[in-house]
């Protein structure tokens, strides 16, 4: 159980120190990550950040709480002690946020202005929009079919997704409606999908 807990400190650990730009910009990253270490198959990591992002909160924190909880689970723990690891992977991937904001953030006021900073900040402004990029485009290759978003070998389209897609991707350009509207229509369709 040790190394189980050492292994999660280190991954999310790793995952929080390196969040440039937000949830949306690790997400490629966890999923990696994951699936390398075979604690998630693509698949299940997909259900999982569906779940993170319907929930109340940053990403990167929901996402790791619910994969701490999976992997807990996937090796056999009490559900008692899965919500202990859950919390533990939590506290793990927010750990550098906290170091960084406790300790750098009286730096980063007192230098905020200076040339360096901006000339920092100039070249990670198109890193993470390339990361939200990679990451968008990773999830929408799952969610139409591809059987592995690395290699499009065998690559297929599931028409009901891409008529989701479609269909919310039109309303929302043109009818200012809640997002709400367009998850809950994504996940009644996907609960038709189940029965049919």
């Amino acid at each position: 159980m040790l190394k189980l807990l050492a292994d999660i400190f280190f991954s999310f650990f790793k995952i929080g120190l390196f969040t440039l730009g937000g949830g949306l910009a690790i997400i490629t990253l966890v999923q990696q990550e994951m699936a390398g270490r075979g604690w998630l198959t693509n698949a299940q990591f997909m259900d999982i950040l569906g779940i993170a992002q319907m929930t109340p909160g940053p990403i990167g924190v929901n996402t790791a709480t619910f994969v701490g909880y999976r992997i807990a689970e996937m090796q056999g723990c009490s559900p008692l002690m899965a919500v202990a690891v859950s919390l533990f992977a939590t506290l793990s991937v927010t750990l550098p946020s906290v170091i960084g904001v406790h300790f750098g953030g009286g730096w980063f006021e007192r230098h905020r202005e200076s040339t360096c900073v901006k000339r920092v900040f100039a070249v990670l402004r198109p890193l993470v929009a390339g990361f939200v990029t990679a990451a968008g485009l990773t999830l929408a290759l799952e969610c139409f079919g591809a059987p592995d978003v690395y290699s499009l070998d065998d690559l297929s389209f599931d028409p009901v997704a891409c008529f989701v897609f479609a269909a919310t991707l039109v309303i929302t350009l043109t009818r200012r409606i809640s997002p709400l509207w367009g998850l809950a229509i994504g996940a009644a369709a996907g609960v038709l999908c189940q029965f049919a």
